[in-house]
């Protein structure tokens, strides 16, 4: 029977081990030259949780430093200005980040774009081909007439038509 205890060391096991594989991924492609792969996408999570911690520290900083100054205006930096600040810094920085995402997808998805572009170049072609035979089919004089188009048809007037013998309708009886 597997112990709760060994299930927890096998899953902080594997978020180690991801945790390496990231790292690694990380400095392998923060030094490729080629350019090939966007790698903020991959980043944008820890570089938001480094700069919330470097606001916050440097707000706790300011905070002290009113301190020194003054009591009455460490109090009002600690309860006041500094989540203030915060709040607003770290909305900014939240916005600025979604933004360079979203940019970010929109150019993945343009690439995608770029590479379905060949077969739509390829597949235009066809449209001339289309257009070249039905330019051929209207010259087929018996093509209007098998389509069944109004203007292939030609209207008999009444007095050419043929008309049934007396006694029949003029549709065939499916009796």
């Amino acid at each position: 029977m597997v112990e709760k205890r060994d299930f927890q060391v096998e899953s902080l096991r594997d978020k180690v081990r991801l945790g390496i594989i990231w790292v690694v991924q990380y400095w392998r492609e923060l030094f490729n030259f080629r350019f090939d792969k966007y790698m903020i996408i991959q980043v944008i999570p820890g570089v938001y949780g480094l700069a919330l911690t470097a606001i916050g520290l440097g707000l706790i900083y300011l905070s002290v430093e009113a301190f020194f100054q003054s009591t009455w205006r460490g109090v009002f930096y600690f309860f006041f200005a500094a989540p203030l600040t915060f709040l607003v810094l770290a909305s900014v920085l939240r916005a600025l980040l979604e933004f360079y995402m979203v940019v970010f997808r929109i150019s993945e998805h343009v690439d995608d774009l770029v590479g379905i572009r060949d077969t739509v170049d390829r597949l235009s072609g066809i449209s001339d081909s289309v257009n070249e035979v039905a330019a051929l089919t209207r010259r087929i004089p018996f093509w209007k007439a098998m389509t069944g188009t109004p203007r292939g048809r030609v209207k008999v007037p009444e007095s050419a038509r043929r008309h049934p013998p007396p006694g029949k309708s003029g549709k065939d009886d499916e009796s």
